[in-house]
């Protein structure tokens, strides 16, 4: 495959994306995947160096690699789509945590999960969204975490 310097970047911005990923893969047996992901991105980068893209590309002096240069990330398309999936993670998992946990409380434990597909989202639908109104208005300002007594 031959690419030129502007998809050799690309894929660099690629796989820099799915090493990020990787790397929170803390599962047994995950670090033969990370290896493989962190080999193909150094192989890439090493390739934009050789091309005359040097400027592209450093060595990450805490994990003695090749990266694509902090600099450049700031503000780079693929930084910026990172961040966002990870806030969309966070607040569609907190919705749906917290809306799960509501219903469950009312009607009790694991009635969220014994319900068909079709029904749960039904009825997880008006809960979530009273929780996505919340969150989008204040944030997480009245998000209070109650201890009980034996917690001090």
């Amino acid at each position: 495959m031959r690419f030129t310097d502007d998809e050799l970047l690309t894929l660099s911005e690629m796989l820099t994306l799915a090493c990020w990923t990787t790397f929170w893969n803390h599962q047994p047996g995950a670090d033969s995947g990370v290896a493989r992901y962190d080999d193909l991105l150094n192989k890439v980068l090493k390739r934009l160096q050789d091309n005359g893209q040097g400027r592209e590309v450093e060595l990450d002096p805490e994990r003695q690699r090749l990266r694509l240069c902090k600099e450049k990330e700031e503000g780079s398309f693929y930084a910026q789509s990172f961040d966002v999936m990870r806030n969309e993670i966070f607040w569609e998992e907190l919705v749906g945590r917290l809306a799960e946990r509501e219903l469950d409380r009312k009607h009790g434990t694991g009635y969220v999960q014994s319900l068909p597909e079709q029904k749960r989202k039904q009825v997880l639908e008006p809960v979530s969204k009273r929780f996505w109104d919340e969150f989008s208005t204040r944030g997480i300002a009245n998000l209070h975490v109650v201890s009980s007594m034996l917690e001090g």
